[in-house]
């Protein structure tokens, strides 16, 4: 205001810009002294204030349109002043809500509202609770139990939480299998193959795929093979070439399955998903019931996208494979000593395969 002070110093000099008007007595307070007044009006001055004011709105509507660009522009607080022209352009604005609508589908803001209502406890050093917040993103499919390590990137991976009866909100896989009301999908409970062209391009054992096929007709989902049987060493099998990974898959005693609804055109179900989540218990009890000895899931196993079942104790005790640990679930961590790894294992599914080794 300092600079705009000299406007009306400079406006007050004699004889500049100055009017003179006669007011009678009628106009001000009737019977006053004297009667009539002169009133002298200073343009310059007049028209000082007024450039003023008007300079105030002009900042005013700046200061407005910096503010929205605020609310809209990922820079967020960067003083732009032509940004009405620039941050709030239509094709700016698309593509803002483009990227906002991506991260809506890859399910990050969901992670980032779960983790303001009920951050992470981080002082909790133990696997099981950093297991949680661990990423969803494995590096490639199929079950990592024989001598390789499934490594993670970091990340949160707890994009939803469930409330328990004694009324805790908990990460999803930190909650019992109990605490999961089941559900099922619109599929029809096809099986199909879809493994060719990968190193574990062999079919699956019957016992498995009738296993693989009551449960998707359970839980109503259509069961898609990626990952199936491969050669064992014994039998000429090659790492890299015609097996990768577990000895598990060995002759088709275990399968790697993505589940779909209603249909293979459908939206494949994902673990980090508590709707999702509903079906695949369904699905994952149903293997259990019909014989299966060995699921992995979840918690960063083969992106949450992925369920592994298998019989691989069964083959291993009619002498046909070897090499099976005795592990009944895992779904995360370490992988080469699943007896410490299944630390990792998300609860639901640890308290859905209990006890956690098959026996002889």
């Amino acid at each position: 205001m300092s600079g705009h002070a000299k406007i009306f110093t400079e406006s007050g000099t004699e004889g500049v810009g100055k009017t003179t008007v006669d007011h009678s007595d009628i106009d001000t307070d009737p019977g006053s002294s004297p009667e009539d007044h002169r009133h002298i009006d200073y343009d310059l001055a007049h028209q000082a204030c007024l450039a003023e004011i008007a300079s105030l709105f002009e900042d005013i509507q700046s200061d407005l349109r910096i503010i929205t660009d605020r609310f809209d522009d990922q820079t967020k607080g960067v003083f732009v002043r032509q940004a009405d022209t620039v941050a709030c352009n239509p094709a700016n604005i698309a593509q803002q809500a483009l990227l906002m609508q991506a991260l809506q589908n890859g399910g990050i803001l969901d992670q980032i509202n779960a983790e303001i209502a009920n951050p992470s406890n981080l002082a909790d050093t133990s696997p099981s609770n950093y297991s949680s917040i661990r990423n969803g993103g494995g590096t490639g499919q199929g079950y990592s139990g024989g001598t390789t390590q499934n490594s993670q990137s970091p990340g949160y991976a707890g994009s939803e939480f469930v409330t328990t009866e004694d009324g805790k909100t908990i990460p999803l896989t930190k909650a019992e299998d109990s605490s999961f009301a089941r559900s099922t999908g619109g599929g029809d409970g096809t099986v199909k193959y879809g493994n060719q062209g990968t190193k574990r391009s062999l079919p699956i054992q019957q016992q498995l795929w009738d296993i693989l096929e009551t449960a998707a007709k359970a839980a109503k989902v259509n069961v898609l093979i990626t990952s199936g049987g491969q050669v064992p060493v014994s039998r000429g099998g090659i790492k890299g070439r015609n097996r990768i990974g577990s000895n598990r898959h060995d002759e088709g005693f275990a399968a790697d399955v993505a589940l779909y609804t209603p249909d293979f055109k459908g939206r494949q179900l994902n673990l980090k998903s508590k709707d999702d989540l509903a079906i695949v218990l369904k699905f994952m009890e149903a293997c259990r019931d019909a014989g299966a000895t060995g699921i992995g899931a979840g918690n960063g196993y083969m992106s949450d996208s992925h369920v592994h079942v298998d019989i691989a104790w069964i083959g291993q005790q009619k002498g046909i494979i070897s090499g099976i640990l005795s592990n009944r679930y895992w779904g995360g961590g370490k992988s080469a000593g699943l007896k410490t790894g299944t630390a990792n294992t998300p609860t639901y599914l640890a308290s859905l395969m209990a006890p956690r080794d098959n026996t002889a």
